[in-house]
């Protein structure tokens, strides 16, 4: 066995690691207020005109999308339109993925930055407590299996076809479909895929590279009835979750189970992800160490809660650590994402425990 000296040595080692791991995920924030993809094709009175115009119709949608990625469905309403004086004061800048003029006609597709503070501003003039949400983009892969069994990753059914049409662009979860090509299936079967390989699954990551990936799988014959489940496979930390199973009578309703799946999977990540910055707190917390693989564990889980701002060691030894945690939100808000994060954080008297669920 290992000297209790070599493995706390190894655990300084992860310790530095964990700090690495705590920072990187506070700078990533900033994300909240960019939104990229927003496609414009507009005409006017010549082309700087029609430039002009495209570039402000792409700031008027990526406001209205930051709108509905950081504010609660039930408060939007309250949230007042915007002039175009006031908009100017949002942008803090536009970058172009794509752009062509033709004529008197502009296409492109534009990044829009905005101002974190000014935003806050404005919205906080509605009385309204913005969400900033980390976005954690996701693969999809579509598998349908019948009475034949699994069909190809490439299959054009209608369940991929469902997955395709759906627009997730201004969610916390933006989804890509596996494009189940040659490489694909070189990576990662359709078996391998249904079962949940992990190291195929990594594999094919190494094409897409997203923190999440999800199965979403249909089983039955395309007349229906049809039975929907899915595995959400966090690629980060080596989490998985499993996704609710619901029936659906035939393939007409696999359009609304796509958008069903993914508003499920967009609202949990939004739960866990969402910081509300109107509340701060701390916490000190021992989290009991039995393995290296579970601090870890615990040390990636962690990392990757928005909410928390910073994670410092207070004490390190064999069979524990004491950790020092400042985090947006409520002590029962932070419990609540840290179950959500597969972390379970318990009183016991006077003294808060955190450990792998």
């Amino acid at each position: 066995m290992p000297s209790a000296c070599k493995f706390s040595t190894i655990l300084g080692i992860v310790l530095a690691l964990f700090a690495c791991t705590a920072q990187a995920q506070t700078a990533s924030s900033g994300n909240t207020y960019s939104i990229g993809d927003i496609d414009v094709d507009v005409t006017g009175a010549d082309a700087v005109q029609a430039r002009q115009k495209g570039i402000r119709e792409a700031q008027q949608q990526g406001i209205k999308r930051l709108v509905e990625r950081m504010v609660p469905a039930e408060d939007r309403a309250r949230v007042r339109p915007i002039d175009d004086a006031r908009l100017d004061g949002l942008v803090r800048g536009t970058e172009f993925q794509r752009e062509r003029t033709a004529g008197n006609r502009y296409i492109a597709t534009l990044t829009v930055v905005y101002n974190a503070a000014a935003v806050r501003a404005w919205l906080n003039e509605a009385n309204v407590s913005p969400t900033e949400t980390v976005r954690r983009p996701a693969l999809v892969i579509p598998l349908w299996k019948d009475g034949n069994g699994l069909e190809p990753l490439d299959d054009r059914n209608g369940w991929r076809v469902a997955w395709s049409g759906l627009d997730s662009s201004a969610t916390a979860v933006p989804v890509t479909v596996v494009r189940g090509d040659q490489l694909d299936q070189n990576a990662l079967s359709v078996e391998e895929a249904y079962v949940g390989d992990v190291s195929a699954l990594a594999r094919l990551n190494e094409r897409y590279r997203v923190p999440t990936i999800i199965v979403a799988i249909v089983e039955g014959d395309k007349m229906g009835p049809l039975t929907i489940s899915g595995v959400r496979y966090d690629m980060q930390t080596g989490a998985k979750a499993d996704l609710p199973r619901i029936t659906v009578p035939d393939a007409s309703q696999l359009g609304d189970a796509a958008r069903k799946m993914h508003a499920r999977i967009d609202e949990e990540w939004r739960g866990l992800a969402g910081v509300r910055r109107d509340t701060q707190a701390a916490l000190d917390v021992v989290v009991p160490i039995r393995a290296l693989a579970e601090w870890v564990q615990v040390r990636q889980r962690l990392g990757a809660i928005p909410s928390i701002k910073t994670i410092s060691v207070r004490s390190l030894e064999a069979d524990r650590a004491e950790l020092h945690l400042d985090y947006f939100g409520t002590p029962e808000q932070l419990q609540k994402t840290l179950g959500q994060a597969g972390l379970q954080l318990d009183k016991d008297a006077d003294t808060w425990r955190l450990q792998v669920r």
